[in-house]
């Protein structure tokens, strides 16, 4: 029987176009793969990998920032104590957005249809946020692993009447909270559509119950460790709440900033996808405004408001309340863009195909083609561009390790970086001289480094020659081959 439907299944044209994406999505990420592989790890991917290594070998976790999750850390922890280390991540997070693909395509053809989850497949293959946090050990793309898989369960739940996939939504989207907190923002958007389609008798389903009970024990060891470690369960939310704004990072122009960078996310206003984003949006809103009363009772628009939902409101929560614009952080309403961009395709065609089928078909992959190129051509760009930063804090990380003992400590502005690699203990430059000069008198520190990287106070650059008789320089990098431009100075404290 089981010989029989797999069969069945790839006579399926559409299930054998998936299987092609597929192919080509898996090539695209071994590629990059095996050309970031060894790449220097930036700021915050240093955090939880040294947060990895101070739970796995008692390393120092000086840099360590208080507010991050750590589950992504947990999971490395077992990667380094088999000897998998940073490859073995990397690798995890390859099969983890391929996974993500797989999926999209059956979110996209239950909410759609085969064709339009075909698209968003595509899409999101060369989506410059998915190939380039696949090869970065941060927190983003899996955290939309963890997203979709919840929503897979919802959809299976709501919309096939399925009720035991109830108990599994809430726990698997609380576990992702536990990698990347937003997360959560998923939990918002499933539980106000329920409202709004359900009304109050949403609280009277007894399986929600059990997923939300489930959900908060899969959650609550966090809190427990929160409690422990920094005095109180919330620790990392209240922290999240009170941080301040830059002046000119008011609410409205972060939201703004998100609003003109839109079509920076979709390879560009050449690239055309972009305008059928816009159409999509109208098209939708134009529905479910003609049809308000009718949405709950209606399949198409109970599905078009999820989609909706799901691209707002993780929008206005960045927006509106995250203190600054960063392009990644909106990467989970990314999946239901893409499925959006695909049903004004499908319109697209649907109205062509009454003149010309062929005319249509042509269209529409000349489209999809183009927009994947110049979509494609970024990710491509933006992923070599970034290979090479932070080489010299890595290499002077690793030198530093081979040239100290344990208990050295050592002052850089790339804190996490610095003890990721070095394993030494290491602090910041203070803001002023005096203080940087009581903290030489308290910590003893063997080295400092200045770097171009991450940048120190002004007055760091000049204090090595202002204080020769204390600090001589003992290694540098350069970022050229001819070693005119350092971009990287070690000083040794003079005994």
């Amino acid at each position: 029987m089981k010989k029989e439907k797999i069969k069945a299944w790839f006579k399926d044209k559409y299930n054998l176009a998936f299987v092609a994406i597929l192919i080509f999505a898996f090539a695209i990420r071994l590629y990059y793969f095996f050309l970031t592989k060894n790449q220097p790890l930036w700021w915050d991917e240093a955090e939880y990998m040294l947060k990895a290594k101070n739970i796995a070998f008692h390393t120092p976790d000086t840099g360590w920032f208080s507010l991050r999750p750590i589950m992504f850390s947990l999971i490395a922890v077992l990667f380094l104590k088999i000897g998998f280390g940073e490859i073995g991540l990397r690798f995890l997070f390859m099969l983890l957005s391929l996974s993500s693909l797989i999926l999209l395509f059956y979110i996209g053809k239950e909410l759609a249809n085969k064709k339009i989850a075909l698209i968003a497949v595509f899409l999101m293959s060369v989506f410059y946020l998915d190939l380039f946090y696949t090869n970065r050990l941060l927190v983003d793309m899996p955290q939309v692993f963890f997203v979709l898989l919840g929503t897979l369960f919802f959809i299976r739940y709501f919309f096939k009447n399925d009720k035991k996939a109830a108990y599994f939504i809430l726990p698997i989207l609380f576990f992702g909270s536990l990698i990347r907190f937003t997360v959560g923002l998923m939990i918002i958007v499933l539980l106000f559509y329920l409202f709004l389609i359900e009304k109050f008798s949403l609280f009277k389903k007894k399986e929600l119950y059990v997923s939300l009970i489930i959900g908060i024990l899969v959650f609550s060891p966090y809190l427990i460790y929160a409690k422990i470690n920094y005095g109180n369960p919330f620790h990392a939310f209240i922290g999240v709440a009170t941080s301040e704004r830059a002046p000119e990072d008011t609410p409205l122009n972060v939201f703004l900033q998100y609003v003109k960078y839109f079509p920076s996310y979709l390879g560009g206003i050449k690239s055309l996808i972009f305008f059928f984003f816009v159409f999509g949006i109208l098209f939708i809103f134009f529905n479910l405004f003609i049809s308000y009363g009718l949405i709950s009772k209606k399949e198409n628009l109970k599905k078009f408001l999820f989609v909706i939902l799901w691209l707002i409101i993780p929008l206005i929560y960045f927006g509106f309340f995250v203190n600054h614009f960063e392009d990644r952080y909106i990467f989970i309403i990314f999946p239901a863009v893409f499925i959006l961009i695909g049903e004004s395709l499908e319109i697209f065609y649907e109205y062509i195909k009454k003149y010309n089928k062929i005319l249509g078909i042509f269209l529409v992959l000349g489209i999809l083609i183009f927009s994947s190129y110049n979509m494609l051509s970024y990710s491509n760009f933006i992923i070599k561009a970034k290979l090479t930063s932070y080489d010299s804090l890595k290499e002077a990380g690793l030198w530093i390790k081979e040239n100290t003992n344990k208990s050295d400590i050592i002052f850089s502005s790339g804190v996490p970086q610095n003890t990721y690699y070095s394993e030494r203990a290491t602090y910041s430059y203070p803001e002023t001289e005096k203080e940087f000069e009581e903290k030489i008198n308290e910590l003893k520190p063997r080295y400092m480094v200045l770097s171009i990287w991450e940048k120190s106070p002004e007055w760091a650059y000049d204090w090595p020659s202002k204080h020769n008789e204390t600090v001589k320089l003992i290694r540098a990098y350069f970022l050229n081959n001819e070693k005119t431009k350092p971009d990287t100075l070690i000083y040794d404290f003079i005994k």
